[in-house]
């Protein structure tokens, strides 16, 4: 704004007062002028970015995800057509898109022979190309985007429902980037990875607003299987503050460094290294496997994201955003079970879900107790003026030193439900119970079942003190974080001269499936609690209803045709001389964390080269000088339920093909680029396949997958 600008917008006023007020504003410009020049110098938007950016906005802002674009999977600038899907089911959907997919195949094979044409759309498409590529298209270049037509969901509604629930988060958020000395609009990434979904779960294993993987997840936070903070938005803020923060100083850049949010620091290295600093660049002429249409425009994505969030009255009206109210914490100083903080402090289990997104299911459902340390967030003013009478009111018997165990059963031929219940002296409705099983699951070959607990050991450890982190009760107060209507809150980070947190109160999210600990006999991980059909039978098992748990007497499931793939005397079920089969999404740092040794150890044990990562199927060997061979397979089957639990919270199985094994098929291709869905999934169906090794001609069973429908 000029000074005649800022003068001539002043009210009328005596001439010493609008002197004073013109010079407060002309010394103020600089500082507003500077922010903004800091921030376009943190993220610029190189010309070469435009046509993406642009693209992402349309994505953002004119389609809803009951459509999307059909555009080139290269120059974004190219979009054939919107495409509307109208009530179509998930087949049909498809059909519509290789259809027009089909169709536009057609017209570039008959522009490139002719490019003369007096159709308006097909004239458009034309210049798109010569703005794309800056000269007019040759008939190789329309021939080669045959094979790069994309489709992309629309956003809109999602952006939409995104910056509703953003405004529960975003002050909060900008404050952890500012006071980590990062640019507060780093903020804005959620809308991109999530649209601040806290309980957004990918088909990969990616959670909460920061979709965070598990494995990088765990170098940040707590991710286990009674707590896992990704969930948490505010405690996964700082977690994507110091990720982000390290991505900046090893790649001096911050388009680099969001590009390295999702591609992965060390790919990012690399293509600095080949391609130099400027991000256009990279996205130009960086190859690698990895490096495919996500990472090259996850900047472009951040960059409309952030343009939108800028100005996002002027593109949704005056929409309300969700509000925060403040929240007491209070760490716990021992193990308690859910049902006693309402028996005895009168807390529902529903509020503590929703005031405590880290915790999961297993501590609702399953047994597991809220461990000690963890700090427990509920409504303001809940605790009281005294936090250690408070807490005082869980008698000593119910105050636990450690994690509860559970018992398990793994399923074998013939079983049937009621037959496990009667072995184990329970019933089948309480079996049921506490494995979420309801008259639409039927058991199959390999589940593991966790038993109900007969008798739930109990130890009094010496008495703890109380130690309350925040109370609404104390004299000052914290900066507000928001009040959701549609989500679980967050977990805002302590600071030590505040007492009062403000943060959201979203609804809890459905629980999902959950099994706690594993007897020795059972080492492999359970597939999924979903029946797996096998080929021949996809129809029949989707159409038919699965047979009631009750009565008790019901017939098995177990042993007949609808079964799980799995084999009895599966490598993934055996320990033997101390030594185990890979399996799917595990490392050698996992086995180190379980065993509680360094990963060097097990890498000399193994006589294993530094980087080299472990495949499935491999044999390694382990040391078991620090934990017993019975919590070593407890933390193992907890990893993958936890997986499988998550997986299947947020997805469902709709059937079944078959694919024939191509030359120059690998694993990571079929699961990446052909499929997309996980490797874990791809072995539960295939147990018998070697993965690793994948021969041509060979076949291999491939689950269809399909988000679960929340209405």
């Amino acid at each position: 704004m000029s000074p005649h600008s800022i003068a001539s917008s002043l009210p009328a006023a005596r001439p010493a007062v609008r002197l004073g007020l013109l010079l407060s504003l002309l010394l103020a410009a600089p500082i507003l002028l500077s922010a903004e020049v800091r921030a376009a110098e943190d993220f610029p938007e190189p010309e070469a970015l435009k046509p993406a950016v642009n693209f992402w906005m349309r994505v953002y802002l004119e389609v809803n995800t009951d459509g999307g674009l059909l555009h080139d999977n290269e120059l974004l600038g190219v979009v054939y057509e919107p495409i509307r899907f109208e009530g179509k089911t998930g087949r049909s959907k498809e059909r519509l898109k290789d259809s027009r997919r089909r169709h536009w195949q057609q017209v570039l094979t008959r522009l490139a022979e002719d490019p003369r044409t007096s159709n308006p759309q097909e004239r458009e498409l034309l210049d798109a190309f010569k703005r794309g590529l800056g000269r007019t298209p040759t008939g190789s270049d329309l021939r080669a985007a045959r094979e790069r037509i994309r489709f992309q969901l629309g956003q809109r509604n999602k952006f939409r429902q995104g910056l509703i629930r953003s405004g529960a988060y975003e002050a909060a958020m900008r404050d952890v980037f500012r006071r980590a000395g990062l640019p507060e609009d780093l903020a804005y990434l959620p809308h991109v990875e999530s649209s601040f979904n806290t309980h957004a779960y990918s088909k990969y294993g990616a959670a909460g607003a920061w979709q965070f993987m598990r494995s990088t997840g765990r170098r940040y936070m707590t991710v286990d299987y009674v707590v896992d903070e990704r969930l948490d938005p505010m405690l996964a803020t700082s977690a994507a503050a110091r990720l982000l923060g390290e991505n900046y100083r090893a790649l001096e850049s911050w388009p680099l460094a969001l590009t390295a949010y999702n591609h992965g620091r060390a790919g990012m290295l690399r293509a600095k290294q080949r391609h130099g600093s400027r991000i256009e660049e990279i996205i130009e002429n960086y190859q690698s496997r990895t490096f495919g249409f996500a990472s090259r425009n996850f900047y472009a994505q951040f960059l409309a994201a952030r343009k939108i969030m800028r100005s996002h009255e002027s593109y949704f009206g005056d929409v309300v955003r969700e509000e925060p109210e403040p929240i007491d914490e209070l760490e716990l100083p021992f193990y308690t079970n859910i049902e006693d903080l309402e028996k005895h402090l009168g807390l529902p289990p529903s509020v503590v879900e929703r005031y405590n997104p880290a915790l999961r299911p297993p501590v609702f459902r399953s047994n597991k107790r809220i461990p000690k340390g963890y700090v427990l967030r509920l409504p303001a003013g809940t605790v009281g003026p005294n936090s250690d009478t408070w807490l005082a009111s869980i008698p000593r018997s119910r105050r636990f030193a450690e994690q509860h165990r559970s018992e398990y059963y793994t399923v074998r031929r013939g079983d049937t439900l009621s037959g496990i219940a009667s072995r184990n002296r329970t019933s089948v409705r309480s079996l049921a119970a506490v494995n979420n099983l309801s008259s639409r699951h039927r058991i199959f070959v390999g589940q593991v079942l966790q038993l109900p607990d007969a008798n739930r050991g109990r130890t009094e450890p010496k008495p703890a003190p109380f130690q309350l982190v925040r109370s609404a009760n104390a004299a000052t107060a914290a900066p507000s974080i928001p009040k959701p209507k549609a989500q679980r809150p967050p977990a805002p980070e302590v600071k030590p001269a505040e007492t009062v947190v403000q943060m959201p109160t979203p609804k809890p999210a459905a629980p999902a499936t959950t099994v706690a600990e594993v007897k020795p006999k059972a080492v492999m991980p359970p597939a999924p609690a979903t029946l797996i059909p096998s080929p021949s039978e996809t129809k029949q098992v989707i159409a038919s209803a699965p047979t009631s748990l009750e009565p008790e007497n019901a017939p098995s499931h177990a042993g007949g045709s609808n079964r799980v793939p799995i084999p009895e005397d599966s490598p993934f079920r055996i320990i033997q001389n101390n030594a185990i089969t890979v399996d799917a999404a595990e490392t050698l740092g996992h086995y180190a964390e379980w065993l509680e040794i360094p990963t060097q150890k097990l890498r000399h044990l193994n006589k294993l080269k530094y980087g080299r990562a472990l495949h499935m199927g491999q044999t390694i060997r382990l040391d078991f000088s620090k934990v017993s061979l019975e919590t070593f397979v407890q933390r193992r089957t907890e990893y993958h339920k936890a997986i499988e639990e998550d997986f299947f919270g947020a997805f469902q199985i709709t059937g079944v093909e078959e694919y024939r094994i191509r030359r120059g098929d690998t694993l990571w291709k079929i699961t990446n680029s052909r499929y997309d869905i996980p490797a874990w999934l791809i072995h539960r169906y295939n147990p018998d396949a070697n993965l690793s090794r994948l021969t041509p001609g060979g076949r291999l069973t491939i689950p269809q997958v399909e988000p679960v429908d929340e209405s």
